[in-house]
């Protein structure tokens, strides 16, 4: 039976090492035969990546390699090998992919998995719950920005740990590949980065919030880049976004809920300074809160979690010295840090100015508040019951100039981020209803040698979740669940005015559940999903839903 997030797991393996928490048990039940033996594959209605018809070369690094123990002596994690780039596609590349597969039978929790290239994190996924017959899945992942990495022989490493014994069968084999797409007039090669730094793995806890890195930077640096991998493991921090208030948890000590509130931030700072914040998705992995949710079809983002950007260029006149300087990242501290562990990497994408061997620069206007501005208000009932509405904002400003061999280039960000969480619970967590909204705009402008240039990204991310627990009198459970997930973006890039392109996602999944024990057992899921976009290749419109784990529409 699947328990809902505000009540503690019990019997989740936790790690020691930095990335342990990868081999958390994500979810409170692992899959068996609530649909008979045998379910679909996992499927969405996701886009899949546009690539290139040019000519392309595929390097394994991989092949149908198991991962049933990462606690043995020696563990099976992380599988390490060689990535070599093809002689026989030399870049420069339209287009680097990386596709994963993987196949599992049994029964067996879901697993978080990491893919590092050179010591650079590329992929931060999860897998899915296995059926007693056995499923497949694939994973694949545009990784063309980390293509600066890639002038010869490079570590490759995944790092999925396991845990098998006579209950959890399940063992995860895992085959994985690049290609490599050369270039054409419709395909030239792809504009990337010309250099990749790395904070390597970080982990944050309650007794040590932060973490930080000292890097060196190139003198003649023109822009900057930071993308940050995240994820909340342990108990609670899975599941943040539906955590209570701190007081709540104080005055309501049988329910067991977990606190610290739904909102969570992650800061970075440079040299102490806040720059950039971070806040993330509610990814909820194929075990969370009910297992029935996800079969055939994954919560968004589960198997290729969110690297969340941010744009550091205007802090680029302060990294020129030639000195190492200090890359930090931080939990918000409105609700005293989190309850357990959250781990991640941060990666900087550097541009240089390829006239000069140095630049130089200032930060001319920095309104970068230290922190969100956080509000809870709870109403408590009593005995295990309450409601609470958390509110967070962020009007943040950044601007700076950097003198180039091509002019002075000057950058502003601004970034307004708002979060609005509903939360009612009753009956000591028997009885939940959330509605969460969190709405992020952020706009990149450029001026100076050129015409003035601006970006501007909306994303939208609601999650509402309803969760019911009845006993009769013969003492039988009835659990039913309902969810609506959602992500919605909208980038428009304009040049001296004009819209040059926009593009637009609009993702929904709602999937439902419903189980119940004793006489006349009932054991049931289904979901609806809807995926429709906007681009430079065109639009693209798919629908699926499903029913006790097979599509029953659009299922190709």
């Amino acid at each position: 039976m699947a328990t809902h997030p505000l009540i503690r797991r019990a019997g989740r393996l936790l790690g020691a090492a930095a990335l342990a928490m990868t081999a958390a048990l994500a979810g409170a039940a692992p899959a068996h035969a609530d649909f008979g033996t045998d379910y679909h594959d996992p499927l969405t209605a996701a886009k899949p990546l546009t690539r290139p018809d040019t000519r392309s070369c595929t390097v394994e690094v991989m092949h149908d390699q198991p991962f049933s123990n990462g606690y043995g002596s020696p563990p099976d994690t992380p599988y390490a090998a060689t990535l070599t780039p093809p002689e026989a596609c030399a870049g420069p590349w339209s287009a680097v992919v990386f596709d994963l597969h993987g196949q599992v039978a049994g029964r067996q929790f879901d697993r978080l998995f990491t893919v590092r290239l050179g010591g650079v994190e590329m992929l931060l996924s999860s897998t899915p719950e296995p059926s007693a017959d056995g499923i497949e899945w694939n994973v694949e992942r545009d990784v063309t920005r980390y293509a600066p990495l890639l002038g010869g022989p490079l570590p490759f490493a995944l790092d999925l740990a396991n845990v098998t014994d006579a209950t959890y069968t399940g063992v995860f084999r895992i085959s994985a590949s690049f290609t490599f797409y050369t270039t054409s007039e419709r395909w030239p090669a792809a504009r990337t980065a010309d250099r990749l730094l790395t904070t390597g793995p970080f982990e944050l806890t309650q007794a040590a919030p932060a973490a930080e890195r000292r890097l060196s930077f190139p003198q003649n640096l023109e822009s900057l880049t930071a993308e940050v991998y995240a994820r909340g493991g342990g108990a609670c921090e899975e599941f943040a976004y539906a955590s209570a208030p701190d007081e709540f948890v104080k005055n309501n000590p049988g329910t067991d809920a977990c606190g610290k509130g739904p909102f969570r931030e992650l800061r970075l700072t440079l040299d102490g300074r806040a720059a950039g914040a971070v806040w993330p998705y509610p990814v909820i992995y194929t075990g969370g809160w009910d297992p029935l949710l996800w079969r055939p079809t994954p919560g968004i983002f589960a198997f290729d979690l969110p690297a969340y950007r941010i744009d550091l260029t205007p802090y680029v006149g302060l990294l020129l010295d030639g000195r190492p300087h200090t890359l930090g990242i931080a939990l918000n501290a409105a609700e005293n840090q989190s309850n357990d562990l959250w781990t991640g990497q941060v990666n900087l994408f550097a541009e240089v100015d390829h006239g000069s061997a140095r630049t130089t620069g200032r930060l001319t206007e920095h309104r970068v508040a230290p922190e969100a501005a956080v509000t809870t208000r709870l109403t408590d009932h009593g005995g295990g019951s309450g409601d609470w509405q958390t509110t967070a904002s962020r009007h943040d400003l950044a601007r700076g100039w950097v003198q180039t061999s091509h002019g002075r280039i000057t950058t502003e960000v601004r970034d307004d981020l708002a979060f609005g969480a509903g939360q009612q619970l009753r009956d000591s967590g028997n009885d939940l209803t959330l509605h969460n909204r969190t709405d992020l705009t952020r706009t990149t402008a450029t001026w100076g040698a050129g015409p003035y240039r601006s970006r501007t990204v909306h994303e939208g991310e609601p999650l509402d979740v309803t969760y019911r627990v009845t006993h009769d009198a013969a003492g039988a459970t009835d659990q039913q669940t309902a969810m609506d997930l959602g992500y919605h973006r909208e980038d428009i890039a304009c040049t001296a005015g004009r819209v040059t392109t926009r593009s637009t996602v609009d993702h929904t999944l709602r999937p439902t559940a419903h189980r119940r024990d004793g006489a006349g057992p009932v054991r049931t899921g289904g979901s609806s999903e809807d995926y429709r976009s906007t681009g430079p290749d065109g639009p693209y419109h798919r629908s699926i839903t499903t029913l006790d784990g097979w599509p029953t529409g659009d299922g190709r």
